[in-house]
């Protein structure tokens, strides 16, 4: 009884607070959305609440337009026909745009909508003058525009940013035209002009049906409305982002920030998705016998070399980008140029690789689908699911087609610093496009060495980076071996660095050039940092001091041979910081920063000297292995034509580098894979062969 109480207070305390909190929300009213705007007119200043109307896809936008279009008595008879006509077409997918774009290129149609906000008769329309060029519409279409623009209905600045305001195949064109009557439809509507539809009339909506999506809908009906709306919401991040590229090149000049050069070619993107996205939420709200996915890229597959364009200049963009980012922040925006921008800008990026897991998901859903219908219903949908399969082979086609212009446009930019960097502008001749390049670890003699491996058509060229300056080690080498080094003992070199404030006391310079220096001369080391002290007191050392030589005494200055830098050199590699090192460094770090340069200035000093020349006509075989750390090992083999072979191993290869090396060599090489009984096991093993040198690697020839 005590159990059933308690359960009955907790419930019936829910209840009461579920009860007061409805209460409350009665009380207080529904509330407004504030997104941060302020108004100082009044004296008690208070956050403005900004209303902001539902994103409306420019699907619905079309949809919409012809449900009004069909409520306004002068022009729902030549709508109607139209919309006949789209019914009765038979084509995979069906675009409200269509009958919009033809009703608009009759110009008189316009000039009816613009005509019936001053009278009902059509009295200011010449229907005989045509322009210049003999075309009567386009005529019809300049009327129309002159009369938007003494209207106020459209601007100067708005018509200039369409190419071709004549041709309503433009989506931009359309789109300011839409804009445009759906203003005066707005007006028409608060004059009473429009009535109601006739109810015999088709309606836009059974002939282009919108995605819904129940609690029980299938799988592939779930991914299909998920593909709809992320396309959708693609489409609108598309607008914001051009909005405000327009917006910021009204409120800046182009002199101070390169809008062609962050923005590119958005425009063009969001043109193509404007009529992508009509079809692909058309394509959703279909059945499943009707989503033929792979139609959504008819006649649009050359269009999206658009992002070819986009991807390639990136880079350029990201530039241009940060140098503007000072000058944007001072713009008056909703969107924040430090964040919102550069999301925006990579949206296109993000998107365009999203396509083939999407389609590829849907693919998936359909199987599961067709598995559970009857052997007949099966045969029925195999042209659905090969439709969804074209989408997925069309998505990839755009994807791997942008990532080979990006690559390409990053290799002529490799090309050309390879070319500034070479010693011998010689070894320039005859190499071709470049493919791929990137540092390896290749085989020098009997042992390995940091490179660079550029792949060209015809030439594949290795070369070892070579600074002014030389590598670390070689300037570690420079620097002792002209050093003058007095043997101390700790308490004089101690009293010394205390009076100097220097951990080199007494320290020459012995140069071919500035001859020896005495300590007396005054020259001494650049300055090195307190603390950095290098000291010979191994006892091993031939410089140290004899058993009857009292500690402290100095020695004559004598320089140091290189073999004894040699093995200074080892010893400390050996143990760096011992205490019977030759080379102690009783802080590390000041005597790294006076041994290397900067990296940028290293780099940009570093130059190349070709080590290998490898004719890619004369590479014979490819193989491919792992290490046992992980990695990936290229093996590459050339026959010469003096008949010599050459034999290049690239070691310390990721997967993805491998990959890359390995589709640019069959490129420029006709290898074929071979498969190959190997003794050890290796799971990434493979090898490609040279179908000309057949004979020669296998004993027979392959085709």
């Amino acid at each position: 009884m005590q159990h059933v109480a308690g359960v009955f207070q907790g419930r019936l305390a829910s209840m009461t607070l579920k009860f007061a909190a409805k209460v409350f929300s009665f009380c207080m009213g529904p509330r407004k959305r504030s997104l941060g705007s302020y108004d100082d007119s009044s004296s008690t200043s208070r956050a403005v609440s900004v209303t902001r109307k539902a994103y409306v896809s420019p699907y619905e936008r079309c949809v919409q337009m012809l449900e009004r279009l069909l409520s306004l008595p002068c022009i729902a008879s030549i709508v109607y026909p139209l919309l006949i006509d789209e019914n009765a077409h038979s084509a995979d997918v069906k675009d409200p745009a269509r009958p919009l774009r033809v009703l608009f290129a009759r110009g008189c149609t316009l000039n009816i909508l613009v005509n019936e906000l001053e009278s009902p008769f059509i009295a200011t329309i010449d229907l005989y003058e045509r322009a210049g060029d003999g075309s009567y519409e386009s005529h019809q279409i300049e009327l129309f525009w002159r009369g938007c623009v003494d209207a106020g209905l459209v601007s100067e600045e708005q018509l200039a940013r369409v190419q071709d305001r004549y041709d309503t195949r433009d989506s931009e064109c359309l789109e300011l035209m839409l804009a445009t009557v759906s203003v005066v439809l707005d007006q028409l509507l608060r004059r009473g002009r429009c009535g109601l539809v006739d109810p015999r009339y088709i309606k836009p909506r059974d002939i282009y049906p919108t995605v819904h999506t129940g609690c029980g809908a299938p799988r592939y009906a779930v991914l299909a409305a998920e593909l709809s709306r992320t396309e959708v919401a693609y489409v609108q991040d598309l607008e914001r982002l051009v909005e405000y590229a327009d917006s910021a090149s009204a409120q800046i000049d182009d002199s101070e920030v390169d809008f062609d050069a962050i923005f590119g070619n958005i425009r063009a993107i969001l043109a193509l998705h404007r009529t992508f996205s009509k079809r692909i939420q058309y394509l959703a709200a279909m059945p499943l016998s009707l989503q033929l996915f792979g139609a959504a890229y008819d006649g649009l597959l050359p269009m999206f070399d658009v992002y070819s364009r986009f991807c390639a200049s990136r880079e350029c963009s990201q530039r241009a980008f940060a140098r503007a980012v000072p000058v944007l922040k001072l713009l008056d925006s909703e969107l924040d140029a430090e964040f919102d921008i550069p999301s925006l800008l990579i949206r296109p990026v993000q998107r365009l690789a999203q396509y083939p897991l999407l389609f590829q998901s849907i693919v998936d859903a359909m199987y599961e689908q067709c598995a559970t219908m009857a052997p007949a219903d099966q045969a029925e949908h195999v042209h659905v699911v090969k439709a969804a399969y074209a989408a997925v082979d069309h998505s990839k086609h755009v994807l791997t087609r942008a990532n080979e212009t990006t690559r390409e446009a990053a290799n002529e930019t490799q090309q050309a610093q390879f070319a500034a960097r070479l010693d011998d502008t010689a070894d320039l001749q005859g190499l071709g496009r470049l493919l791929t390049s990137g540092p390896v670890s290749a085989q020098a003699g009997r042992e390995f060495e940091d490179m660079e491996a550029y792949l060209f058509e015809s030439t594949l060229v290795v070369c070892s980076a070579s600074s002014t300056q030389g590598s670390r080690a070689a300037r570690i080498r420079r620097t002792i071996s002209s050093l003058h080094v007095t043997i101390k003992s700790p308490g004089r070199r101690r009293d010394e660095r205390r009076r100097s404030g220097s951990s080199v006391a007494s320290s020459t310079l012995h140069s071919p050039v500035l001859g020896g220096c005495s300590p007396e001369s005054g020259f001494r080391l650049p300055s090195i940092d307190a603390g950095c002290a290098l000291s010979l007191n191994s006892p091993a050392n031939p410089l140290s001091s004899p058993a009857n030589t009292p500690l402290g005494s100095p020695l004559a200055h004598t320089p140091l041979s290189c073999s004894t830098v040699n093995n200074l050199l080892a010893s400390a590699t050996a143990n760096p910081l011992g205490s019977h090192s030759s080379l102690t460094t009783l802080r590390e770090r000041p005597l790294v920063k006076f041994a290397t340069l900067d990296t940028e200035t290293d780099a940009a000093l570093a130059r190349l000297t070709v080590r290998e020349r490898v004719p890619t006509s004369a590479i014979s075989q490819v193989s491919q292995l792992s290490e046992v750390d992980g990695s990936l090992r290229l093996n590459i083999q050339a026959m010469m034509n003096d008949g010599s072979d050459v034999m290049l191993v690239f070691r310390r290869l990721s997967r993805e580098a491998a990959g890359v090396w390995t589709r640019m060599l069959q490129r420029a090489v006709p290898l074929v894979p071979v498969e190959e009984s190997v003794a050890r096991a290796n799971e990434n093993y493979c090898l490609l062969v040279n179908p000309r040198f057949a004979p020669l690697v296998l004993g027979r020839k392959i085709q």
